[in-house]
């Protein structure tokens, strides 16, 4: 069987998680007593339960998820990691400011820059948050008054995707107001006029996104012309299936979109926001098609008709944020009047998950019980591949668990976990490759085998093989992480967090910044890097 492997992307942002350097700080220095839980015991998870979530919405006071640190008496931090965290996060930013300010991507080997996001300075704008977070008050206000002076959004090179433009530009910009009016940037180092200008420019965004959201399902248009102000299909070259007459999107488009606009209807009053973003993922979420696993959504489908073309469902890419925000949108607006619906869609994904996705895998040698994978389905075939992006599905499967206090969701999370940090213990750099594949216990349903010697010894020697060996300076591994300390209580997160990035200093440092591996299974070095640093690298 051909193997199908989605188009390239990177997850969303908003609040509740951040970069890899972020996150990684906020293991090392910052409280954790902002929302205190008690300690759980984790012991095992099942594949089928009677357990149902609550049948009315939480209030949001209620919702206790953190562990309580402090009553345990380990509240604090390690200053030294936490200052080694922020050293590379200065460096980012200055030797970006040196060689390529006010373009999107720095090129870190050679110093050069790229723009990728139509040329609206991505990298700055996608680590306001993160500047912020961690108290670089020169760099953040650096950052700040170039976006609110030096970015024109109705200037855009291209064809804009509304998709990335989301989470990288208008997720940026309201987290970053959040972060101020929640005091996490020192009192009147913004000024009100500048909160407010920042405001006016995440507005001024989302109303030139608003074309996206003129379909006749509602289903967002993968592109939009700012110059003609209409939804459009993808230029030649960049449409995932060319013979198609319909524009099609994947589930992620549809619901990478409400938390964002959720915020922004917010902060201005304006509801269209939040209703546009609600209406883009209502043929999902109120979903009219037959559902042979109840909550995973096949896909792509056509924003013309709302039908799925193939029967494709995964937390991989193209499918991961929808499911993501679903948890997270419930979470941000427990008393939204849809907040129990956005809930129990997340769990009916969750509990299918758990009844035909889930698999563990033959173990590797020396280990009595294998790993927990998360396979594709797609036209009839399990998948047994996995890739780098789905292990954020562990935060969030955790994160959502510790909510509805379903303890078999909590192991389901911490399993898959442990899972993605065996893919970084187990290469030469102590990073997790792009994609992974397995055999599973039940060997008729491996659709992939082994190719060659080399995959079939890696098999034996880990329990899995790497299918894409390249690192593309992805966080969901560590970002998972987060939620396992945060959620647990239990420090080795922390050190699993610690090896992960100085493994990732060492094998990316590059004359202009942190570089992309080409192969996590050589050693580190100059000559196994790629000449590229997209934004999410200081900023998701």
């Amino acid at each position: 069987m051909a193997r199908f492997r989605p188009a390239q992307r990177q997850r969303s942002r908003y609040m509740l998680f951040t970069g890899i350097i972020a996150t990684i700080f906020l293991y090392t220095y910052l409280s954790t007593d902002t929302l205190s839980s008690p300690a759980y015991d984790t012991k095992y998870y099942t594949r089928q339960s009677s357990n149902r979530p609550p049948k009315s919405p939480i209030p949001r006071s209620s919702i206790q998820i953190q562990f309580d640190f402090k009553a345990k008496g380990n509240g604090g931090g390690d200053a030294a990691k936490a200052q080694a965290v922020v050293d590379v996060m200065k460096r980012t930013f200055w030797k970006y400011k040196l060689r390529a300010w006010g373009m999107d991507e720095i090129t870190p080997i050679t110093g050069g820059y790229q723009n990728t996001r139509n040329g609206w300075a991505a990298t700055i704008v996608d680590t306001l948050t993160t500047t912020a977070l961690m108290g670089l008050e020169e760099e953040f206000l650096l950052e700040l008054n170039y976006t609110i002076n030096g970015i024109d959004f109705a200037l855009a090179q291209g064809l804009v995707d509304p998709f990335e433009t989301t989470i990288r530009y208008l997720g940026a910009m309201v987290s970053t107001v959040d972060l101020i009016e929640e005091g996490v940037v020192r009192r009147n180092l913004v000024t009100p006029v500048q909160r407010d200008s920042l405001i006016e420019k995440a507005v001024r965004l989302a109303n030139l996104l608003g074309p996206s959201f003129d379909s006749p399902t509602g289903l967002i248009w993968p592109r939009v012309n700012f110059t003609s102000g209409q939804g459009c299909i993808e230029s030649d070259g960049e449409k995932p299936y060319p013979d198609l007459t319909d524009p099609v999107i994947g589930p992620a488009r549809a619901g990478s979109n409400y938390l964002e606009n959720k915020v922004l209807s917010k902060l201005t009053g304006d509801v269209k926001y939040v209703r546009n973003a609600t209406r883009a993922w209502a043929p999902l979420v109120w979903n009219k098609n037959p559902e042979a696993m109840p909550g995973l959504i096949d896909s792509p489908i056509s924003i013309i008709t709302g039908a799925p073309i193939e029967k494709h469902r995964s937390w991989g890419a193209g499918h991961d944020s929808y499911y993501e925000y679903l948890i997270k949108a419930y979470l941000l607006s427990p008393r939204d009047r849809h907040a129990r619906k956005y809930r129990d869609r997340w769990l009916q994904a969750v509990e299918s998950t758990m009844k035909h996705l889930a698999v563990r895998g033959l173990p590797a040698a020396g280990e009595k019980k294998g790993k927990v994978f998360l396979s594709q389905f797609r036209n009839g075939w399990l998948l047994n591949e996995m890739g780098h992006l789905t292990c954020f599905a562990g935060g969030n499967i955790l994160l959502g668990g510790k909510i509805l206090g379903r303890q078999d969701i909590i192991q389901l999370g911490l399993d898959i976990i442990d899972t993605c940090h065996h893919t970084y213990i187990s290469t030469a750099t102590r990073i997790g490759p792009e994609s992974f594949a397995w055999l599973p216990e039940a060997p008729t349903k491996a659709t992939y085998q082994p190719e060659g010697e080399g995959q079939r010894l890696q098999q034996e020697k880990m329990g899995m093989w790497i299918s894409d060996a390249r690192w593309m300076l992805r966080p969901e591994t560590v970002e998972s992480y987060f939620y396992a300390y945060r959620i647990t209580g239990d420090p080795i997160y922390q050190e699993w967090a610690w090896d992960a990035f100085t493994s990732i200093v060492k094998a990316s440092t590059a004359e202009s910044g942190y570089a992309e591996i080409r192969d996590v299974t050589h050693p580190p070095g100059p000559d196994n890097q790629n000449d590229k640093t997209e934004s999410f690298w200081g900023g998701q």
